[in-house]
């Protein structure tokens, strides 16, 4: 399975890689939109971990775009901002997966990278 990983913050994106990677999995680190944009123009992405405030910017663009070029990927959101608190951008945004909020569990994540490489198994 291979996971585009989108974390401007660069321990947190060390931390999430290494996760995404001791489970067996390929990673592309991405810290830019744009960076995140061509690598999922460009590979095969079975899901994607998505900070949801990258710079000024957020990754909901990425998320509907994943839409059309990964369309059976799984989407994990990520977020520190208060933005979606009670976690009403899983309604807004249907291509979104699920959402967790910074601090993360580091074994919450695992979990979900491991419910979509299982997924994915099935789809391929």
């Amino acid at each position: 399975m291979q996971a585009l990983l989108l974390e401007d913050d660069e321990s947190t994106r060390t931390l999430y890689g290494e996760c995404i990677t001791s489970a067996g999995h390929k990673v592309i680190e991405c810290d830019t939109l744009e960076s995140a944009y061509t690598a999922l123009r460009s590979h095969q992405i079975d899901v994607l971990v998505l900070d949801l405030v990258i710079g000024d910017s957020n990754c909901l663009s990425l998320a509907q775009f994943a839409g059309y070029a990964a369309p059976d990927a799984e989407i994990i959101l990520v977020t520190g901002s208060g933005r979606f608190a009670q976690g009403e951008v899983l309604s807004e945004y249907p291509g979104i997966n699920w959402m967790l909020h910074k601090p993360i569990a580091i074994g919450d994540l695992e979990a979900l990278i491991e419910h979509a490489a299982r997924r994915s198994a099935k789809l391929n």
